[in-house]
């Protein structure tokens, strides 16, 4: 079972596939998590040795961004390692354990002191800051409620700047689309041409479809693969010959 007493209640599920696991007080990935070794009293093997005796184990403090007075420190469980698996891997490598987001030193770079303020106060990414309590802000202190603003709006701009990147691409997909269909016409009416001032004067539907087909780039279904202007212009001389030489009838 997870253990439900670090924050409220359930808020949401991150779902993966067809497994999902339940976030708790605003959010899993939104909480400050830090794995840490402590030193814990061993009653029984220091009544057997005589002396005081330690074991090392592996402890989890949890709390919101900004908010250092709602701390929960308690003996790490199985569970934690699913639920932060990037802190834990963090710490299984002796690094420094953040959550995933956007350094908050990148919201103010030519203001180290606000981020050591920040980072004091348990802010470390753009997406915790602009999603603080009014407890974390009160926490903080002044200047905060502005540093919050100015989160939402940086990760504001930073959504339009990704949605700009997807309306471009998605217009010059379209515009190679229009050069093919472009090419396709210039191809379409260039054989129309052909045939025109080669003296063919009419052509059999079956060979306009086959050139219509073949501009437009689609699979032939028709007899004939392709147009023969000379074998065009034979038909019609001949079509031609065989109506004058039809007798008059009367």
């Amino acid at each position: 079972m997870v253990d439900t007493t670090d924050f409220s209640s359930p808020t949401n599920i991150a779902w993966s596939g067809h497994v999902g696991a339940v976030e708790y007080g605003g959010g899993d990935r939104a909480q400050v998590v830090i794995f840490f070794k402590k030193a814990t009293p061993n009653p029984a093997k220091s009544l057997e040795n005589g002396r005081p005796y330690f074991d090392e184990k592996v402890f989890v403090r949890i709390h919101p961004p900004g908010e250092r007075l709602n701390i929960v420190e308690r003996p790490a469980k199985g569970e934690d390692a699913r639920r932060w698996p990037n802190q834990w891997a963090q710490f299984s490598q002796n690094k420094e354990q953040v959550p995933e987001g956007t350094p908050i030193g990148l919201l103010y770079p030519d203001k180290p002191a606000v981020e050591a303020t920040l980072r004091a106060g348990g802010v470390f990414t753009i997406e915790q800051c602009a999603d603080l309590s009014g407890h974390a802000i009160e926490s903080i202190g002044m200047g905060a409620q502005r540093w919050v603003n100015d989160a939402k709006k940086y990760l504001e701009y930073a959504n339009k700047g990704v949605k700009a990147a997807q309306f471009r691409a998605e217009m010059d997909e379209k515009d190679r689309e229009i050069k093919v269909l472009k090419q396709q016409v210039d191809h379409l009416t260039a054989s129309i041409e052909q045939l025109r001032t080669q003296g063919a004067q009419a052509a059999d539907l079956s060979t306009i479809q086959a050139m219509i087909a073949g501009a437009m780039a689609r699979p032939q279904h028709l007899p004939n693969q392709g147009f023969d202007p000379q074998l065009a212009q034979l038909n019609a001389s001949s079509a031609g010959a065989r109506k004058r030489q039809r007798p008059k009838l009367g």
